[in-house]
């Protein structure tokens, strides 16, 4: 008889536990972008040598000097780039995604070059997505050394340094 009840109030609390863990708050949705008309989008969401000039316009509003950059597959520009202010300067690196699958950068691709910038030693980390990020790559990213911008954050921030043009 015991093990019965023991078994029952095990379910119980199991049943109990799985429905406060559905209260917990789900992420917070990432904000979208629309375009009504297609001749509305920017020529950088269109043409990826377009992205990646822009990508590095954008970057070299933070003061960051470009080395080089190379194309590590159809969609992903690998940039290098430096900082030459004393003390707090040094390498940094930032990954451009142009039209990631799904329109969604994965948690695979987040760590993999957070991965990179610390085995490079670099002082930070920018991916820049035509997208958006996944909400699991959003959550592994607790370090300060990177930095994800996504397709509205990018276009803000074009605005922002008023170098947003179509």
């Amino acid at each position: 008889m015991g093990i019965f009840i023991i078994a029952f109030s095990g379910i119980v609390i199991g049943i109990i536990l799985i429905l406060l863990l559905k209260n917990a708050s789900p992420p917070r949705p990432q904000e979208q972008i629309h375009f009504e008309n297609p001749e509305d989008k920017p020529k950088f969401l269109l043409d990826r040598e377009v992205f990646k000039a822009k990508c590095i316009e954008f970057l070299e509003k933070f003061n960051l000097e470009y080395k080089h950059s190379i194309w590590a597959d159809d969609n992903e520009l690998e940039i290098a780039l430096e900082d030459e202010t004393p003390v707090v300067g040094g390498i940094y690196l930032a990954l451009a995604i142009f039209e990631p699958l799904n329109n969604t950068v994965n948690l695979h691709t987040v760590t993999g070059f957070f991965e990179t910038v610390k085995g490079e030693d670099a002082a930070r980390g920018i991916i820049i997505t035509t997208g958006y990020f996944s909400n699991d790559a959003i959550r592994a990213i607790e370090d300060d050394r990177i930095e994800l911008v996504n397709i509205v954050s990018f276009i803000s921030y074009l605005k922002k340094f008023g170098i947003y043009d179509n």
